[in-house]
């Protein structure tokens, strides 16, 4: 043998149950009954789901039947044939859930009790041409319910003394939901991640350091290679390194003689990486070969971007010498009734995020999960950023020395794992710590704060220095949250908060609702509308919305309350419109915080360093179906915050800011200036007719904002008239418009206003009558009205204006339904994709 094989051991795997106990004998163990995995990864409830054994509604957070399998532990079982035993050889474990015992050939090889790390174990002396290969799965909330509560953490949730999300935990199973939406509680147990059989005689790589350089003067570059492994026997030693550019032409090559050697090829002029809309992606490729006495024996392919960052102020950063600003999201786990990686949820969430002008997408630490490199590889292809947290979560986490060890070691296999990405833009301590200890235990000391003060920022500074560590999110104020320095939260929906009008970085922008109806429908039970419901909200009440819908909300962390005003709105009578009011007032609020973060201050002559620098939704997608806080709801499907932040998003905007005074802007966070004409008019629904209309030529730099005008000329006008906007180019062509209310919506009388649609190959082009509020676009194909993607959907239409909507996503044909939400009339079309 002479180079390093990697063998998957996908087929073939078995589970079986067993009472809980403290160990097994491997030699003679035998379940009940086997279940064969259809394919692996896979964890004990998919399996068992596979074989009937479960009600599928699990999947969907109707987990209470489901709840026995956490109660038991489980054994994972599999042989394979190895026809070259004595050959240096392991197994990886890729992600174990949670705490298992592994055993190969009746010998125990490994113990495992921490779901972010993987496991390389040593199995050369136990490796045999034919073997057992035995995983005894202890079930968490035994293995919780053994341990004793130290005093020193009474007040604190027990389950953080594990390394397992707290989510998976029934700390909350009462009425409601779960945090994240589950009814009972589901605790996931199993293998996550691929296991494989590596053998390796010759040399092997042990750690990896792939880095592009680039100098500040953005032409001066290098690669840089340093290989850290061990040869299994003397000889020469070579390690090659090739450098491809973005066209596959090799431009540079390099050897050298020795691991931990810093191997440079030097880049002149590279092509540069930007976050998307801002300039390409080029990736260089880098093909890294081991070889001893000239055989190949070791080796790997990485992508690479270069780009020069710097961060001049709080949560400011400047990319090649640009000011950039952060727009996107919050990522949950992408779903939890199993943590197998699912490329096709991931991939959706990718495309909705870029159809929404995201540049920035933040792995959330609480709920987190290790991502697939796939989802990194792609960032980099997309031109997406990564804030990656460490995962830690709301509130303190022990501090211990033995769990010291255990965050270091998973810090260091994320940082060595995550280095090489351009898009890899920050790490950050974790979701909420210090803050959550801020709220319960204002002047207590925050526990596992010395991680995130001394522990992580040291790791970081052996492994990635040079990149921006963030404390926790939030921090960096006077207090953790403080809206002037650093990231925020909105809680300003329960919590009083000041300076909070214009932030220095919303890194959290949350409020709830239920999701579109035909979700809603699928993740409810019973009538979505029953029978004399009545939806006034008046003294007394607990809930705004039916029970049902509230069963799917967790209470504790006040759903119900954190909305947006949906008493503005006119009152429902149906399903439709009551979520209607809270889709709407939802998507108000965003589209109001992220217009103010757009503005960045209330006047047009602030610096870079005091305007605000970013906004990310939280949260961007949900794990389970629930009513409460995502921008896109667990079945991918987009609702009003999604399509309000997509507009908002949008690299050229028109806005309102409407205080004392009302004032025009215009803002351009593209990667050029923008020149031409913005039109401001108000107009009248009842009349049909526009007033007060006045062109004013605009230039506006890339990376600012600018007051087109305030609206002190006209003095006074009747808050039932719209505030209209639009910005042409200097060739005429509309870049952006904006409509805008001077009045709470249920003041207004909306016309019964009438769609014409006509589709254009991909696209949809839209005209209306009269003033059209709310233009929902809903999909269906052979029944089925889940999977649509839209360019957007939820907008309000002047007559007179041309909207196109890009008809986005997989779905082939169907037929499209739009409708003002205030009208009778829907306007339907069918729709056949062209071919490419």
């Amino acid at each position: 043998m002479i180079m390093k094989e990697r063998r998957l051991l996908t087929n073939g795997w078995e589970i079986g149950s067993m009472a809980p106990a403290a160990a097994i004998d491997p030699v003679s163990f035998d379940a009940a009954e086997w279940y064969a995995a259809p394919t692996m990864p896979m964890q004990v409830h998919e399996i068992l789901l596979h074989h009937g054994k479960l009600d599928p509604e699990y999947q969907i957070g109707w987990c209470r039947s489901a709840e026995w399998v956490t109660k038991l532990d489980w054994v994972y079982r599999r042989t394979f044939s190895c026809e070259t035993p004595g050959v240096r050889s392991y197994l990886r474990f890729g992600g174990l859930d949670t705490f298992a015992d592994i055993y190969l050939n009746g010998v125990k090889i490994g113990e495992h009790n921490d779901f972010y790390v993987s496991d390389l174990i040593d199995v050369t002396n136990v490796l045999q041409t034919e073997n057992v290969l035995l995983l005894h799965f202890h079930n968490a909330n035994g293995v919780l319910d053994s341990m004793e509560h130290p005093e020193w953490w009474k007040d604190q949730d027990k389950c953080k003394l594990l390394r397992k999300s707290r989510h998976d935990f029934p700390g909350y199973t009462g009425e409601g939901s779960s945090y994240q939406g589950i009814v009972g509680y589901h605790t996931p147990i199993g293998i996550y991640e691929n296991v494989e059989l590596i053998l390796a005689d010759e040399a092997e790589i042990t750690v990896d350091e792939v880095r592009a350089h680039l100098r500040e003067d953005l032409v001066t570059g290098s690669l840089k290679v340093k290989l850290s492994g061990v040869s299994y026997r003397a000889g020469e030693l070579d390690i090659k390194v090739c450098l491809y550019d973005p066209e596959d032409t090799l431009i540079g090559e390099a050897v050298g003689h020795a691991w931990d050697e810093e191997i440079v090829i030097p880049v002149n002029e590279p092509q540069l990486w930007w976050p998307v809309g801002y300039g390409a992606q080029p990736l260089y490729r880098v093909d890294v070969e081991v070889l001893l006495d000239g055989r190949a024996t070791d080796g790997f392919t990485e992508y690479v971007g270069f780009r020069y960052i710097e961060q001049p102020y709080s949560m400011g950063f400047r990319v090649n010498g640009k000011n950039i600003r952060l727009w996107g999201g919050s990522m949950d786990p992408f779903q939890a009734y199993t943590y197998v990686w699912q490329h096709d949820r991931a991939w959706r969430i990718l495309d909705m995020a870029q159809n929404a002008h995201v540049n920035l997408l933040r792995i959330w630490g609480e709920g987190g999960i290790p991502y697939r490199d796939e989802f990194y590889d792609e960032c980099d292809r997309r031109g997406i950023f990564v804030w990656q947290e460490f995962f830690h979560g709301h509130g303190m986490f022990p501090e211990t020395e033995e769990h010291r060890k255990l965050y270091r070691r998973e810090g260091r296999e994320l940082i060595l794992r995550l280095r090489h990405h351009a898009a890899l833009l920050m790490w950050c301590g974790g979701n909420e710590s210090v803050m959550g200890s801020e709220f319960y235990f204002r002047d207590e000391y925050v526990q596992g704060k010395v991680v995130l003060q001394e522990d992580y920022p040291a790791l970081l500074a052996e492994l990635d220095p040079g990149r921006y560590y963030h404390l926790s999110s939030p921090t960096g104020g006077e207090w953790a949250n403080d809206p002037r320095v650093g990231d925020y939260h909105t809680y300003d929906c329960i919590w009083q908060y000041p300076f909070h009008e214009y932030p220095n970085f919303i890194s959290e922008d949350i409020r709830t609702s239920p999701p579109v109806l035909h979700s809603l429908k699928r993740m409810i039970h019973g009538e979505v509308w029953q029978e004399g419901y009545d939806a006034k909200f008046t003294f007394g009440r607990r809930f705004p919305s039916p029970e049902n819908w509230m069963e799917r909300s967790n209470h504790g962390a006040m759903g119900h309350v954190k909305t947006g005003p949906y008493w503005e709105y006119y009152d429902a009578d149906n399903a439709a419109d009551h979520i209607y009011r809270f889709g709407a007032s939802y998507a108000q609020v965003l589209r109001d915080n992220i217009e103010r973060i757009r503005m960045g201050g209330p006047t047009d002559d602030l610096p870079p360093s005091m305007r605000s620098k970013g906004h990310l939704s939280c949260k961007f997608n949900d794990t389970w179906p629930k009513c409460y806080c995502a921008t896109i709801d667990y079945f991918h499907e987009g609702f009003h915050p999604y399509y309000a932040t997509l507009r908002g998003y949008a690299p050229v905007i028109l806005c309102f800011d409407i205080r004392n005074e009302i004032r025009l802007w215009l803002v351009n966070d593209s990667a050029e200036p923008v020149r031409g004409n913005v039109t401001f008019s108000l107009y009248n629904m009842e009349t049909d007719t526009f007033s007060f209309e006045k062109t004013v030529p605009m230039c506006v730099a890339d990376g600012d904002g600018k007051i087109v005008m305030d609206l002190n000329w006209i003095k006074y006008f009747h808050k039932t008239d719209l505030l209209y906007a639009r910005f042409t180019d200097e060739d005429g062509n509309v870049v952006c418009t904006a409509v805008d209310y001077c009045d709470v919506e249920r003041h207004y009388a909306f016309p019964n206003a009438e769609l014409s649609v006509q589709v254009e190959g991909d696209e949809l082009v839209i005209t209306t009558d009269r003033f059209a509020r709310c233009v929902e676009i809903l999909g269906e194909c052979d029944g089925d009205e889940f999977g649509w993607l839209f360019g957007d959907n939820y907008f309000d239409l002047m007559p007179g204006d041309e909207k196109r909507v890009k008809i986005l996503g997989k779905l082939d044909h169907g037929t499209i339904s739009l409708r003002p939400h205030y009208s009778t009339h829907t306007t339907v079309v069918d729709f056949v994709r062209p071919e490419a």
